[in-house]
């Protein structure tokens, strides 16, 4: 795996990363295998041409992706993140997969209907609500007339450090499932959009920094532009 220096987290500019080095981390994701509905809906649901996985982070669900799509572009903030993830990736799907660093809370790096969809899990939620529209812009920018939008975002969220104080992320809004189902059908008004709910129950993210204990529910929504 290529040596990478850590990416710092700066909560005050929305960069939320781990502050690790993944060299060092477990082969899986340091998130975990998967959430079981959401491997469902990506096992179920068409997935095809080229695809954007934003905030990738050391690649969850990126080879579920990369086993459907035609090609996929796997971005992070955090290079050492995606190193990783490239890593892990097998040689027959590296030749279909690119990884880019930018923040994505700035103008993304590609042109405009670059993509034929966009997944993201697990990140959107975290932001506030003037950057998470700003986010949603520049994702419908990238994405083509007939593109998909798959993401999941979380709700009533738990965390607990291991030493039993809270876990808090800076002006990280706090969404009840109805709030997240509204926020949701604002942000995509002029797509066609399916949610459906799910859960996450407790789990130890041991690997994360610093560890912590984790539980939320959350949605997972289709948008078909």
């Amino acid at each position: 795996m290529k040596k990478t220096k850590p990416r710092k987290p700066e909560q005050d500019k929305y960069i939320f990363t781990e502050g690790i080095d993944y060299s060092k981390t477990e082969k899986t994701s340091i998130w975990g295998v998967g959430d079981k509905d959401t491997l469902e809906l990506l096992k179920q649901i068409e997935i095809r041409g080229k695809w954007l996985n934003l905030a990738a982070g050391d690649g969850r669900y990126n080879l579920n992706l990369l086993e459907k799509a035609d090609f996929v572009v796997a971005s992070d903030t955090d290079e050492s993140a995606l190193s990783k993830l490239r890593q892990n990736t097998p040689d027959k799907f590296k030749a279909k997969l690119q990884t880019k660093v930018f923040d994505v809370t700035k103008k993304f790096p590609f042109e405009n209907s670059s993509f034929d969809g966009v997944f993201c899990t697990g990140t959107l939620h975290i932001f506030s609500r003037k950057v998470l529209e700003k986010i949603i812009l520049e994702i419908d920018h990238v994405l083509k007339l007939t593109g998909r939008v798959i993401i999941d975002f979380a709700a009533d969220v738990k965390r607990i450090r291991l030493d039993g104080k809270p876990y808090t992320i800076k002006d990280e809004p706090k969404y009840t499932l109805p709030e997240a189902k509204t926020t949701l059908r604002n942000l995509f008004k002029n797509y066609k959009i399916k949610m459906y709910e799910s859960e996450v129950p407790e789990e130890i993210l041991k690997e994360a920094n610093p560890p912590y204990k984790f539980s939320c529910k959350f949605i997972l929504l289709v948008a078909d532009k």
